[in-house]
């Protein structure tokens, strides 16, 4: 699964190049600074992704945990995507940004491997109650890469197929001192998947809830 990849990739550098040809600055308000750094670490589940997020008290600990390292950049606004497509979408645009980040970490317990993610995360700033607790809450697009395939996968897959290469998603909620928004907690789910067998067939993949903190700088 080469094409999804490669499609990400190129879309990162034209959209990166296109901004940076036009002399784009960042539109939006205060969002503390645009590079990244983050540890976060946490436990697998063997739960449905959705029911994980939104029935967290169905979710079922497995044991395998997982810590991880990832750094970002945030590369502009939705509103600059969206000046680059001539699309006019409005001014709710400029409470979106577009980050571009990539990670490492390892997993340990019953199943031990490491892994490697890149993704585009797309982020929204503009909470009613920021000026009492700074919020954001970001989605994204990318792909996962284990280094040994994993059984646990496996055993949760339809097919019970696994594959190195899956789909990566990382929605994730975060907190902050509005007067300190380079210092932020986050909460993430982190997933890998086969997209309903998109990748090699596989249909499902793994969850791991996880809690990290990220510095901004």
């Amino acid at each position: 699964m080469r094409l999804p990849t490669l499609l990400i990739m190129l879309a990162v550098l034209a959209f990166s190049a296109a901004r940076a040809q036009a002399g784009h600055t960042d539109k939006s308000k205060d969002w503390g600074k645009p590079n990244s750094v983050m540890l976060f670490g946490g436990v697998a589940t063997s739960g449905d992704f959705t029911d994980s997020m939104f029935l967290p008290w169905t979710n079922d600990i497995h044991n395998i945990q997982f810590v991880g390292f990832a750094g970002s950049q945030r590369l502009g606004t939705l509103t600059d995507l969206t000046d680059f497509v001539s699309l006019d979408l409005g001014s709710i645009t400029d409470d979106f940004s577009i980050e571009g980040e990539g990670g490492t970490g390892v997993r340990f317990g019953d199943e031990t491997s490491p892994e490697m993610w890149a993704g585009l995360f797309l982020r929204y700033h503009n909470f009613p109650w920021n000026d009492t607790v700074y919020t954001t809450v970001a989605v994204n697009t990318g792909v996962s890469y284990l280094f040994k395939e994993s059984e646990f996968e496996r055993h949760r897959d339809d097919n019970a197929k696994n594959t190195n290469l899956l789909h990566y998603m990382g929605p994730e909620i975060t907190f902050a001192n509005p007067d300190n928004k380079d210092r932020e907690w986050v909460v993430r789910f982190h997933h890998r998947s086969g997209v309903f067998g998109l990748f090699d067939g596989v249909v499902s993949g793994s969850t791991f809830i996880t809690f990290g903190f990220r510095q901004r700088f």
